[in-house]
């Protein structure tokens, strides 16, 4: 049900032109990260020098 809503709001307010959409961000937390890879890929840096790991 907020799903809806929500899209009816942002629907309403996009129509009378009251969104900045300059301020909008995306967020992908929601999404389920793959479980597994079926490819390992090697990485490479771009840094001069990489940075430590911090874990």
């Amino acid at each position: 049900m907020f799903v809806q809503l929500h899209q009816i709001l942002l629907d309403r307010l996009n129509a009378a032109n009251r969104i900045d959409w300059s301020r909008v961000a995306i967020d992908g937390s929601h999404i389920d990260a793959k479980k597994r890879v079926a490819a390992q890929v090697d990485h490479q840096s771009t840094a001069a020098s990489p940075a430590a790991s911090t874990t």
